[in-house]
C-alpha cells in the first residue's frame, strides 16, 4: 500500500477542537502506539501475493516495525485457502503455484498475531478488470516558487478502455524505472595495489526501479460513458537524473470495490491537506481489517481485492533547449590531492575507484561520481527494458 504511514497515524490521532484557522496538537499517550498496519492485495494476476505486517510507533518518533511470527491466510468464498510463508521480516507470501485470484470470487485475509490476537478482513469481490487504452506523456512547464527557474518535465496521462458497466472504481499504482549514468569512468582500482581497470565503464550505467508514492483514484459515476479520458498521473521533472537518459513507467490499473475506493480516496484527500491540517477536520479512515477480540481497536491499512490491467511506456531524455538542474561531479584540485590517501586505507574500504582528468592525472572524487550503484540502482539491465 502506498500510504505515508506516519502521516496517516497523525490524521487518525489529531483532533481539532478550535476554529478552523487555529492548529491544535493534543497530548498523545501510549495507547496510540503499536498499531497494526496491514499492506497487501490479491488480483487476477498470477501470484505470488504479498502481505506486509508492521506496527506503527509513536507520532513523536514515527517508524514501522516489522511484525514477525504471524500466521497469515488468504481465503475465498469457494472454500480455497492458503497459509502464507514469512519470507522476510514481516513480509508474508503465497506460493507461486498457490491460490490464484479469480474474477467474480470473493476473498479475505485472516491474521493470527504473535500474542494470539485474531484479525480478519471482510470478503470482497474481485472485480472484472477494465483495460487501459493508452498511457502517454506530455512535456510541460510549471512554476517553481522555490527556484530561480521554471520546472520542466513530463506529465503522464491515462485513458481507460470502455467499461462494461456504468459504475467503476479505479486506483492506479505505478513503478518507475530509469536509466542513468555516473559522471566519470573508472580508470584505476585500488585493492592494496593500484592497477589499471580495462572496463572503465563497467559501473557507469545503472537502472533504478521505485514505486510512485502518490495515490491516484477516480470513478465513472455520473459520466456519460464509462470511460476515463486524459486522467493526470504523476509528473517527473528535469530537477534530477530520472530523465537524464531514458525513463519507463509501468501503470497498474486496479478495478476495486466501492468500499476500497472510499478508503483510498479519503486517504488521498487527507494526504493532500497535510501541510495545512487546520483547513479540514481529520477523521479516522476505517479499513477492512479488524480484530475479533477487540472490534474497536484501530487497524491501519487495507487488504485489497482488485482486478488488474497494466501498460508500460518509455520516454527519452528531452531534447535541447530543455535544461537539467541536477548536480554534476566536477574534478577539483582536492580530488587530485586525495589520491595519496588510498595508501592509508584499510581492506574494509576496498575496492577504491579512481578516475583521470583531462590531462591524464589520477583523481579520487566521491565514489558515487564513478559507481552508479551508490545512487540506488543496479548495473543489471531489466528484462523488460527497450533501448532506443
Amino acid at each position: 500500500m502506498r500510504i505515508k504511514i506516519a502521516n496517516l497515524v497523525m490524521i487518525i490521532l489529531l483532533v481539532l477542537v478550535f476554529s478552523c484557522v487555529e492548529k491544535y496538537w493534543p497530548e498523545l499517550d501510549s495507547k496510540y502506539e503499536d498499531i497494526l498496519v496491514v499492506e497487501g492485495m490479491i488480483t487476477n494476476d498470477s501470484g505470488p501475493y504479498y502481505i506486509k505486517l508492521s506496527l506503527a510507533t509513536s507520532v513523536e518518533n514515527p517508524e514501522l516495525i516489522a511484525l514477525r511470527g504471524c500466521h497469515v491466510k488468504i481465503l475465498d468464498d469457494a472454500g480455497n485457502s492458503e497459509n502464507l510463508s514469512e519470507i522476510w521480516a514481516g513480509t508474508y507470501s503465497t506460493s507461486p503455484t498457490g491460490i490464484q485470484g479469480v474474477v467474480g470470487r470473493k476473498y479475505k485475509i485472516q491474521i493470527l498475531g504473535p500474542q494470539g490476537k485474531n484479525y480478519q478482513s471482510e470478503f470482497e469481490e474481485l472485480k472484472n478488470p477494465v483495460g487501459i487504452d493508452s498511457v502517454y506523456a506530455a512535456f510541460e512547464t510549471r512554476d517553481n516558487p522555490e527556484g530561480q527557474h521554471q520546472t520542466e518535465g513530463y506529465q503522464f496521462y491515462l485513458n481507460t478502455a470502455m467499461a462494461a458497466s456504468d459504475s467503476n472504481y479505479f486506483m492506479w499504482r505505478m513503478d518507475r524505472t530509469y536509466e542513468y549514468e555516473a559522471d566519470f569512468k573508472i580508470r584505476y582500482i585500488y585493492e592494496g595495489a593500484l592497477r589499471w581497470l580495462a572496463n572503465a565503464d563497467s559501473l557507469q550505467t545503472c537502472w533504478r526501479t521505485d514505486n510512485i508514492r502518490q495515490i491516484f483514484t477516480y470513478n465513472t459515476l455520473g459520466l456519460s460513458q464509462p470511460v476515463v479520458k486524459n486522467y493526470p498521473l504523476h509528473f517527473v521533472s528535469t530537477e534530477n537524473r530520472e530523465l537524464s537518459v531514458r525513463y519507463s513507467l509501468l501503470v497498474k490499473q486496479l478495478t476495486i470495490s466501492e468500499k476500497a475506493y472510499t478508503f483510498w480516496n479519503s486517504i488521498k484527500e487527507q494526504n493532500s491537506d497535510l501541510d495545512n491540517l487546520y483547513s479540514r477536520q481529520p477523521y479516522q479512515v476505517k479499513g477492512n481489517v479488524s480484530s475479533d477480540q477487540a472490534p474497536d481497536e484501530t487497524v491501519l491499512g487495507y487488504f485489497l481485492v482488485a482486478g488488474i490491467s497494466s501498460k508500460r511506456i518509455f520516454v527519452d531524455r528531452p531534447m535541447p533547449p530543455v535544461s537539467f538542474h541536477y548536480e554534476i561531479c566536477e574534478l577539483g584540485e582536492i580530488d587530485f590531492n586525495n589520491v595519496a590517501d588510498i595508501y592509508h586505507s584499510t581492506p574494509a574500504e576496498w575496492p577504491i575507484f579512481l578516475t583521470t582528468g583531462n590531462e591524464g592525472g589520477i583523481a579520487l572524487p566521491s565514489q558515487d561520481c564513478m559507481d552508479c550503484r551508490l545512487a540506488g540502482g543496479t548495473i543489471e539491465k531489466p528484462d523488460f527494458w527497450i533501448d532506443w
